[in-house]
């Protein structure tokens, strides 16, 4: 871009100049009748050259701010939110496969995150768990990848010959690509049972899908004194219902988030008096949002 162009895009339109000379000429090169003064001549060129610097940052201002086009062909411009996760090693689809293909725990170890920290909940789930009778699952990938701040991850659904369905998440971190198995196992840190017939008062890790209810009664009868919740788990044949302070600080939490349709937390809770007879429970804190540990 020459000089001349700049004065006309900053709109220093000139008169007709004697002899045909270009304004370029006329008003860096010509002389005038009567010679200019050296500081007015000085004052001239800066107040100029000025006009051609912001000229030039205005227009690297405007190029470097606009947009990116998209990319075409080959390479597909996405927003960093939907990019896959850049995976090391197997892919997802083969490290879910491995782990559901193997049929000995020193092999599932091979493929699950933590291994140390689930080794022993795993060997339960396949001796004496839904594990021992759930036979292999065929695959199906629901997402291209899941960002957060410390992990990426890959979503399953695996469908049983029974029919029911597990998710299963292939994570990626520190760690390397792993499946997280208590999110598979949809793992409780207490078993049903003893919670329904009131064995053992609480809970500290429970996975349950969550939706807000409307159900008062018993030991939590007042709605304004109590926020009721019912919950589900693939272990629980039906519904039970959680209860949360309308006071607490637990509350102003649970109201962050939309509940647009079910959402799966992983929750701590305890029952109150008999209430766990009557499928009723305080829930007294959320670990998490969904079944997947940060």
């Amino acid at each position: 871009m020459d000089i001349k162009y700049r004065i006309h895009r900053l709109g220093e339109k000139r008169g007709p100049i004697e002899g045909g000379k270009d304004a370029v000429e006329a008003n860096f090169g010509a002389k005038s009748q009567q010679p200019l003064s050296p500081w007015v001549r000085t004052l001239w060129i800066s107040a100029v050259l000025a006009l051609v610097v912001g000229a030039e940052v205005c227009y690297l201002i405007t190029h470097f701010a606009s947009p990116s086009p998209a990319k075409t062909g080959n390479e597909t411009a996405m927003p960093p939110t939907e990019v896959a996760p850049q995976w090391q090693g197997l892919q997802p689809e083969q490290i879910a496969e491995n782990f559901l293909a193997a049929s000995t725990q020193q092999e599932r170890l091979r493929w699950v995150r933590q291994p140390a920290a689930v080794a022993e909940m795993m060997e339960r789930f396949y001796r004496d768990g839904p594990g021992a009778r759930e036979g292999r699952g065929t695959l199906e990938k629901l997402t291209e990848g899941i960002n957060t701040e410390a992990t990426a991850m890959q979503r399953f659904a695996v469908t049983l010959t029974d029919g029911s369905q597990r998710m299963l998440y292939v994570t990626f971190d520190e760690g390397g690509a792993r499946v997280d198995f208590k999110c598979y196992a949809a793992y409780c840190s207490e078993p049903w049972d003893k919670l329904l017939d009131g064995t053992v008062a609480g809970a500290a890790e429970m996975r349950l899908i969550i939706t807000p209810n409307d159900y008062y009664n018993y030991d939590f009868s007042d709605p304004a004194q109590w926020q009721c919740l019912s919950a589900i788990a693939p272990e629980l044949e039906n519904p039970i219902y959680l209860y949360v302070r309308r006071d607490s600080p637990l509350m102003e939490e649970i109201k962050t988030y939309p509940f647009e349709a079910p959402m799966r937390f992983t929750i701590a809770m305890e029952k109150q008096g008999e209430s766990c007879k009557r499928r009723q429970w305080q829930l007294t804190r959320l670990i998490h949002e969904g079944w997947v540990a940060p």
